[in-house]
């Protein structure tokens, strides 16, 4: 269920209150940007809770020191979503499963505009690019250069990406199935958009998103009742 928390967690903003919602939505911003567009897109979802993660140094937490490693954000992530039950969304969900922290609550992950977080990145790291370079590809910080563990998790994964997209392409992208026990419901759709498809392709980004859940709770339904 949604939780009843009053919206006032540092590490997430629930972007339309639903305490009687039977499934809560995360949404995990990419590196380069705070996610605010994301605020609204719950908004036509009236049986789901979304909720808006908010990294230090993002947002109402710009006073705060960034985090630098996946390591890192397990800790903290761990401490502050505990009673709720990309690579750091993948990360965080594989932690939870492995330690056995409320992994069973996580129902499925949908991945955007990323290759494998057991991959290097096809696109180049900060480290590898000059100043000019960095001004005008802010598309990671330094913690989406750690790479995890190929163990695939028994939770459905959805990958989304941009037709126009310069490194990630879509054979890539389907290799996210390497993450997942659960083939049956993977899938990649690809938008008429670049890196940020996103929000160039809202509209059909959210179509989409209605129909994987509707698709993932008939799955469900059904493994229920065989």
């Amino acid at each position: 269920m949604a939780s009843n928390s009053k919206n006032s967690h540092p590490w997430f903003e629930i972007c339309q209150s639903r305490p009687t919602a039977k499934y809560q939505v995360f949404i995990f911003p990419s590196a380069g940007t705070p996610g605010q567009y994301y605020r609204e897109w719950g908004k036509d979802f009236p049986e789901y809770e979304f909720s808006l993660i908010i990294y230090p140094g993002r947002l109402t937490r710009m006073s705060e020191n960034l985090l630098t490693t996946i390591k890192e954000y397990h800790m903290e992530m761990t401490k502050g979503l505990i009673h709720i039950g990309t690579a750091i969304n993948f990360a965080l969900a594989k932690h939870m499963i492995d330690t056995n922290n409320k992994g069973n609550l996580i129902k499925l992950l949908i991945e955007m505009g990323r290759g494998l977080p057991h991959l290097k990145d096809p696109d180049l790291s900060f480290s590898q690019m000059t100043d000019e370079e960095i001004v005008q590809d802010l598309k990671k910080m330094a913690v989406g250069d750690d790479l995890l563990s190929a163990t695939p998790v028994n939770v459905p994964i959805i990958v989304y990406g941009g037709e126009k997209e310069e490194s990630v392409k879509e054979p890539f992208l389907n290799r996210w199935k390497e993450l997942t026990t659960t083939n049956a419901l993977f899938r990649v759709r690809i938008f008429n958009g670049h890196h940020n498809f996103q929000s160039e392709c809202q509209n059909e980004v959210l179509e989409s998103v209605q129909q994987d859940f509707k698709y993932l709770i008939e799955y469900l339904n059904n493994k229920e009742f065989h």
